[in-house]
């Protein structure tokens, strides 16, 4: 009898000692909109293997931003990630943010981040128009966004956001708009810039709720062969539905995104927030997190663990936007948009 004893206490020592390491441990909440295709239930999990509690909530970026500011004077979220350069620009100047600066930030690219401390570069995303290589060559793609709605083989082809909810489809208009800037437009866009986008969006197709692009691509019943895309929702994709992504790179080159982390102003959990910055950031986890979503690690640490895939579109050309200028007018773009171009 007191062997067995013995041997419950050994076979049950190991769950005592982690539940009383994990006791006090809070739990954080982490907002991001880069939680998708599996993306939240591996961060929970990893984390958790160091020693952190954490709870994502999943949405878009414009979605995060409103949500954001609506509890403000209430903080829920304790750290966010990902996000665009103007919602981070526009969510600084309401004090959203506690600077803090982590050992990794210095290893970080000069621009990746922000300089008063307020968010530190993880991921860079290139924002690409895709279509199937299977379905359509190289040479019979179309060269630019622009070609979309300009050359009628793509007429009804192409699939565009209906909400302009997320990060990629804001990605995409800032790019397109952001050649036809006009102080003297409307809402500083020429009429030039506006007939350009009104066609846009005439002749192409709303996203359908809840279905992935690729899965309309990959229907041979289906017209659409293209459509918007983040550079690190390619590789899954292909192996899921079958596909062999060719992207456009414009002669101005391709929107790029820096998704950041920062720690929420109003936390109740400082110190455990700054730790999971601390942990996240690292080139040992975001090269993890590299190898299974193929993302390109703003960390140059890191960078020997991405695919060969992610190292082409992270050489691929930036496109110079300016995000000041998006950023005071994105909301009303939209607005606009779906106001007066869509039924």
């Amino acid at each position: 009898m007191k062997k067995l004893f013995l041997l419950l206490i050994v076979l049950m020592l190991p769950v005592f000692i982690f539940a009383g390491a994990r006791s006090d441990t809070p739990t954080l909440t982490v907002y991001t909109n880069s939680g998708s295709d599996g993306r939240d239930a591996w961060l929970i999990d990893r984390a958790a293997q160091d020693g952190f509690k954490i709870q994502i909530l999943e949405t878009g970026a414009a979605n995060i931003q409103n949500r954001l500011i609506a509890e403000q004077n209430a903080p829920i979220a304790d750290v966010v990630f990902g996000l665009t350069p103007f919602i981070w620009e526009d969510l600084i100047n309401r004090n959203m943010f506690i600077p803090y600066v982590p050992p990794w930030a210095a290893q970080i690219p000069a621009g990746m981040n922000d300089p008063r401390g307020n968010f530190h570069g993880i991921v860079v995303q290139a924002i690409l128009l895709v279509y199937d290589l299977n379905q359509l060559n190289a040479a019979d793609a179309p060269r630019d966004w622009t070609d979309l709605w300009r050359d009628s083989r793509f007429h009804g082809r192409y699939v565009y956001d209906a909400t302009f909810g997320g990060a990629t489809p804001r990605m995409v208009l800032s790019g397109i708009i952001s050649r036809y800037l006009d102080p003297n437009g409307e809402l500083g866009v020429s009429a030039e810039g506006w007939r350009e986008i009104e066609a846009y969006i005439q002749r192409g197709r709303i996203s359908e709720s809840g279905m992935d692009l690729y899965a309309r691509i990959a229907n041979r019943d289906e017209p659409i062969l293209m459509g918007q895309m983040w550079s690190s929702g390619v590789a899954d994709r292909d192996v899921q539905y079958g596909t062999r992504t060719g992207y456009v790179v414009p002669s101005v080159g391709v929107p790029f995104l820096v998704e950041g982390v920062a720690i929420i102003n109003g936390t109740r959990h400082l110190a455990e927030a700054q730790r999971f910055v601390d942990w996240f950031g690292t080139p040992e986890v975001q090269g993890d997190w590299a190898e299974r979503f193929s993302t390109i690690p703003a960390h140059p640490g890191a960078a020997h663990r991405i695919s060969q895939m992610a190292r082409d579109m992270a050489a691929l050309p930036p496109q110079v936007i300016d995000w000041s200028v998006v950023g005071r007018h994105i909301d009303a773009w939209v607005e606009r948009i779906i106001l007066q171009y869509m039924d």
